[in-house]
């Protein structure tokens, strides 16, 4: 008998432990979508540093999303009426669809603010770059810097030499796994020649000319080409725009020079 009893013991624990009111659909339901929608800016908050003006919940952000979770919770609270269920299974049903709508309003959101501060940059940077004197050049638009199919495939096979070795650049960059903008990079040019024997003279001139200005801190150059044209430049390579920019200022303090920001395609 006991043998018997015990499978009808189970089942009865089991069925008490489900659940088919209405008000416990809609609590539960309550409880998944107000975890979806502010988990994640719990977890955002806890990893960040410690910053003053960073506001990870608005009070705007709150009230929407305290009335979505009354909206999902009376969406389950129909889907499921009188329907026999764990509370378990409930909420691991109604936690999906918020979770996947709150990420997507975070990066939409995300993304708007990006937008909007590199907008700002930009501004920023064009108006102390013109406040200072300093010039900054687009890009030019040609094929590979205006090298032909042939010298660009020759540059593949045997790599061009340079006047002066290419410095590593200093700061290398974590893996970035969220949303960016791919910032312009620039050169910081000091003069340019057509040919490549009169940009390696104005190169050697304009490196004693600025070391004499403030030996205490040598500059060192080097020839790039870029487009049809061969440039002195800060060694180090392309630098992020606002990095270059920043650069160029102290540069400009140092040597009582204004270089002039040149942007490079895309990729190096």
């Amino acid at each position: 008998m006991t043998t018997l009893a015990a499978p009808a013991v189970v089942r009865r624990v089991h069925q008490s432990v489900l659940v088919s009111a209405p008000a416990m659909k809609f609590f539960i339901g309550l409880v998944a979508a107000i975890c979806a929608v502010f988990f994640p800016r719990l977890i955002a908050a806890l990893t960040a540093g410690e910053h003053p003006r960073i506001t990870f919940v608005s009070p705007e952000y709150f009230v929407l999303a305290l009335c979505f979770s009354v909206m999902v919770a009376v969406a389950v609270m129909i889907l499921e009426w009188r329907v026999p269920r764990a509370p378990r299974d409930t909420f691991m049903t109604t936690l999906g669809v918020p979770a996947m709508l709150a990420g997507a309003l975070s990066a939409s959101e995300g993304t708007a603010a990006l937008q909007q501060m590199h907008a700002t940059q930009e501004q920023l940077e064009q108006e102390l770059g013109k406040a200072k004197g300093i010039r900054i050049e687009s890009a030019i638009r040609t094929g590979a810097d205006g090298q032909g199919l042939a010298e660009r495939f020759s540059d593949v096979i045997v790599a061009p030499a340079y006047a002066e070795p290419r410095q590593p650049v200093q700061h290398v960059q974590a893996p970035r796994l969220g949303i960016y903008v791919e910032e312009p990079r620039c050169l910081i040019v000091f003069d340019r020649a057509p040919k490549r024997e009169d940009a390696n003279a104005r190169m050697a001139d304009l490196t004693a000319r600025l070391n004499r200005i403030n030996p205490q801190r040598p500059l060192q150059l080097q020839v790039e080409r870029q487009g049809n044209e061969f440039l002195v430049v800060v060694s180090g390579g392309p630098r992020p725009k606002s990095a270059a920019l920043l650069e160029a200022l102290r540069l400009k303090d140092a040597y009582h020079v204004a270089p002039t920001l040149v942007e490079v395609q895309p990729g190096r």
